[in-house]
């Protein structure tokens, strides 16, 4: 009984990445061909809370942080220049030549995150370097790949189990207070992303090396899974003030029931955002972002459970601090 307690939230916590609503201010975390999107070094520092209100309630803390490396422009240098030519189509003809797509044909991106969640006496802190290429499919289309490579580190504070007066010896429990009620395994992550103006699909697997759970327990075995996710997203202008943005996440492992995400959110001249999303776990979430100044954002979202038992998905808050630095174009985010 007591391997029972013990193996089972520590099997569901190890096999399921960290989970936002927001994920598309961090969607380089699951999908690290994201890495290098933007314009700009994007860091981010998080907060989500669930069972707002409740002793041990879950809890998890984010910082994260990628970049572009020698980015170049895709629009021609010298289009705007004033100088009078007989032929008209001569600068959108050099931007399609094969001289021109060479040299702004590839960037690189570079980024990393560190995330620690709590459940009650579970812990799990984990800390991943991503790397992306960025490929240019066309004049307005990039194809990037990306891998991410770090480590997983999960934790029991045994000192907090209270088992009673029991004279039965359970190798699990006894396996864990051996290694200090923790267990520590490198992992890779994966992905494409192909994106343009007008909108972004994505493919990852999280999780590829499939590490053993319990490593120091003979009698039980277990194996993380490999979670892959689908991500897809439009960028459709309403007015000259206004920015649709609707998307979807989708995540799927053989141990847990298929979740996806469909969201849509309203951008208001890049100064601020409101939206709403809707998970297949009976969640509604909203969510509002504003502007503090040309480097400084923040956003808030709220989830509201719609199901009659509502474990983990009633009162959640999650708050983002966003910075851009190194934005010499002034770029909007793409993503978010």
């Amino acid at each position: 009984m007591i391997g029972l307690i013990l193996t089972l939230p520590l099997s569901l916590m190890a096999q399921q990445p960290f989970q936002f609503s927001q994920y598309f201010q961090n969607a380089f975390t699951i999908n690290p061909a994201v890495t290098g999107a933007e314009e700009f070094l994007d860091i981010k520092l998080g907060y989500r809370q669930q069972l707002s209100g409740v002793d041990g309630a879950p809890e998890t803390y984010f910082l994260s942080a990628h970049s572009a490396l020698s980015k170049q422009d895709k629009t021609f240098p010298y289009q705007q220049n004033s100088l009078r030519i007989s032929d008209p189509d001569l600068y959108s003809r050099f931007e399609n030549s094969g001289r021109y797509r060479r040299s702004h044909l590839f960037h690189h991106g570079l980024g990393g995150y560190v995330a620690n969640d709590r459940q009650g006496i579970f812990k799990q802190t984990s800390g991943f370097l991503s790397y992306a290429l960025h490929v240019s499919v066309g004049t307005q289309t990039t194809l990037s790949l990306g891998v991410a490579g770090g480590l997983n580190s999960r934790a029991i504070d045994v000192s907090n189990i209270n088992l009673g007066e029991t004279d039965v010896i359970d190798p699990t429990y006894q396996a864990y207070l051996a290694r200090q009620g923790r267990t520590t395994s490198f992992d890779m992550n994966a992905g494409l992303f192909l994106y343009a103006k007008k909108f972004y699909i994505g493919y990852s697997a999280v999780r590829i090396l499939q590490n053993e759970i319990y490593s120091d327990v003979q009698s039980i075995s277990g194996k993380q899974r490999i979670s892959h996710y689908g991500l897809v997203g439009l960028r459709l202008q309403a007015g000259p003030r206004v920015m649709v943005l609707p998307g979807a996440l989708v995540r799927y492992d053989a141990a847990t029931p298929l979740l996806y995400d469909v969201n849509v959110r309203f951008k208001f001249e890049d100064l601020a955002w409101i939206g709403a999303s809707y998970r297949n776990t009976q969640t509604l979430a909203g969510m509002a972002g504003v502007s503090l100044s040309d480097f400084l954002n923040l956003s808030y979202s709220y989830d509201y459970g719609l199901g009659d038992v509502n474990n983990f998905s009633t009162n959640v808050h999650e708050i983002v601090l966003g910075l851009m630095l190194f934005n010499k174009k002034e770029a909007a985010p793409y993503l978010w």
